[in-house]
């Protein structure tokens, strides 16, 4: 039976007779010793294997009572191994239901995901549970996908504009296309159970978007103000705002405001700030022009 020793071996030369590659473990005693000159190294070593629940004559450990705790909860384990054991005994119980061992996947793969995209742990919680929610109602797309996929899903709840489509795509290493059909397949379980998709404002991808260009601090602020007047007004516009991304809608927004504080940019720039693709926001601005009139003073 495989057994597990608490302990990681630090030393690999003697202290006392210089010898490389002697240094042992004797389970008996819980002891570190030098093969080549006997030294005891290191004491009250524990194995905390499954097994770890001894008699007491024939537990692990020579060191003084007054210096230990339990094996784990009982037996005699040094504190710091104690820590060791029951950390390992939290991420080693045994998963009886498929719920568990999906929330235990979906929570290494949002760990990960926290590390590369910079995710707040309140959405990491968050989406834990919504899957969770998805997952007994019947939501069964391909696994990496389907947690990208709810993953952004609360991310637009939070409208956190920084971590974009494009980002979580290219973030997690997933196909876009497997994507897209997890995230279709994910609003087509929660409008079943009632849960209502996420509305973002076209408004906070503006700051984004402006500091995207790099446009100095004292214009970034005109082209903002600006850019929210004239984001107002397009939104008020059902047929203009209707089927078009938040992005897109901003980026139109801060390009018409570029337009006005005298500042020259590209439609293919701004899409670019936005992590769009140029043709989306050139039939916005074409439409747009339709609509929107811009006065200028000579």
């Amino acid at each position: 039976m495989t057994r597990r020793l608490i302990f990681e071996i630090e030393e690999q030369v003697c202290p006392v007779c210089g010898s490389k590659g002697e240094i042992t473990i004797d389970h008996e005693r819980g002891q570190v010793v030098c093969r080549a000159c006997g030294t005891v190294i290191r004491e009250g070593i524990a194995d905390l294997g499954p097994e770890w629940r001894k008699p007491e004559s024939s537990r692990a450990y020579s060191g003084p009572m007054g210096a230990s705790i339990g094996d784990i909860e009982y037996g005699n384990v040094k504190i710091t191994d104690k820590l060791k054991a029951l950390s390992l005994k939290k991420f080693s119980r045994p998963i009886s239901t498929p719920l568990e061992r999906v929330e235990s996947e979906i929570r290494e793969f949002l760990e990960s995901a926290k590390e590369k995209l910079n995710i707040p742990k309140t959405v990491v919680e968050e989406t834990v549970i919504l899957y969770k929610k998805l997952y007994d109602a019947g939501y069964r797309a391909p696994r990496l996908e389907s947690y990208a996929a709810v993953l952004y899903f609360t991310l637009k709840r939070h409208s956190i504009p920084s971590v974009t489509l494009k980002k979580i795509v290219e973030g997690l290493g997933i196909e876009r296309s497997s994507f897209i059909s997890a995230y279709m397949e994910l609003m087509k379980v929660a409008n079943q159970l009632g849960i209502k998709p996420p509305r973002v404002d076209p408004k906070v991808y503006i700051p984004k978007i402006v500091s995207a260009l790099g446009l100095g601090d004292e214009k970034s602020a005109e082209v903002q103000r600006i850019a929210v007047d004239i984001l107002r007004y397009i939104t008020s516009i059902p047929r203009i705002k209707n089927g078009r991304k938040p992005q897109v809608l901003a980026a139109a927004a801060v390009f018409f405001a570029c337009y006005i504080a005298g500042v020259e940019i590209t439609q293919k720039e701004v899409a670019k700030a936005a992590d769009s693709t140029e043709g989306p926001v050139r039939e916005l601005l074409k439409d747009l022009s339709n609509v929107l009139y811009i006065e200028i003073t000579v």
